[in-house]
């Protein structure tokens, strides 16, 4: 591996396994002497994120609920403010979020860091207009077209250096769901995002099935040693 600083970014559905897979690659390249550092790039985190949870505890959704701020707040019935708030999301996320983490990700590089991603503005893309279809907006589909509009071309000028997609069969995606725990991962936008995942072009595609963490890492390790 050359001593420069890459982007590698880690796409799949969730609970896949990105986070530990990550965390174990991260250990190995500093245990060979990279410079490494762990971050996400995922629509709906950063101020995006506080908004929607403060405006569902103002509200009193919360709880003790492990679901998402955005599907408590659709369950509720208030549509009309979900809808609001996912604009005004998504612009925080177009405008503030992901472009201030790419800069971050940028200067990382400028000093031969390796920076590994759990999902990209692909993943962002995806998440946008699937909420904005779930919740089936019309009128403001031509004030979200900026937004996504900016993070589409985010995405072709500050391309990853290198793409994982790490996928499993739905069987055994559930097993893990049971698991980790998981409030609702919703099979709709799994589902979706196993399709959308599945037709990415210039990405190394990883089949976990039946595979533990380390045989999934020693799989990224071998990507590492060709690419």
């Amino acid at each position: 591996m050359a001593r420069r600083g890459r982007l590698i970014v880690f796409l799949g559905p969730v609970g896949v396994g990105k986070s530990t897979v990550i965390k174990g690659l991260a250990y190995v390249l500093k245990a060979r002497g990279f410079r490494t550092y762990r971050t996400f790039i995922k629509a709906f985190h950063g101020p995006a994120y506080i908004l929607w949870v403060i405006i569902v505890k103002l509200l009193g959704l919360s709880g003790n609920s492990k679901y998402a701020p955005w599907l408590l707040m659709q369950r509720s019935g208030r549509i009309v403010l979900a809808r609001k708030l996912l604009v005004l999301s998504i612009y925080l996320d177009a405008f503030i979020s992901i472009p201030l983490k790419i800069i971050i990700v940028r200067v990382l590089r400028r000093f031969r860091y390796y920076v590994l991603s759990e999902e990209y503005l692909q993943s962002s893309l995806l998440d946008h207009v699937f909420m904005a279809i779930s919740l089936r907006i019309k009128t403001d589909l031509s004030i979200l077209s900026i937004p996504i509009s900016i993070e589409y071309a985010l995405l072709n000028k500050y391309s990853p250096d290198l793409t994982i997609v790490l996928m499993t069969n739905m069987h055994e995606l559930k097993r893990r769901w049971v698991i980790r725990g998981y409030g609702e991962p919703q099979l709709r936008y799994v589902l979706l995002q196993c399709a959308f995942f599945n037709k990415l072009n210039n990405a190394v595609h990883i089949d976990t099935t039946g595979m533990g963490i380390k045989e999934t890492l020693d799989k990224v390790l071998e990507i590492f040693s060709i690419s």
